[in-house]
């Protein structure tokens, strides 16, 4: 079975969104220190989080947060 991949956004920005949204300092502080350790940007993170949540949410394969590997787009 594929995975519709409509929703992931290309370094082209096509098909994309802009969204705005709130975290406590405390939140932003969590999310800059993983994606420092991980070394991706944190917006690579949120993109990959909600993608998780819309998987899950739909019954989707629940795929593992791939930090690493050449084949990572961030």
């Amino acid at each position: 079975m594929q995975r519709n991949r409509e929703a992931t956004v290309g370094k082209d920005g096509r098909d994309s969104a802009r969204i705005t949204t709130t975290l406590s300092c405390s939140q932003k502080a969590e999310l800059e220190r993983i994606a420092k350790k991980e070394g991706v940007k944190a917006a690579w993170l949120v993109r990959r989080a909600v993608e998780r949540l819309i998987e899950q949410a739909n019954g989707g394969a629940m795929l593992p947060l791939d930090f690493g590997g050449d084949n990572a787009q961030r």
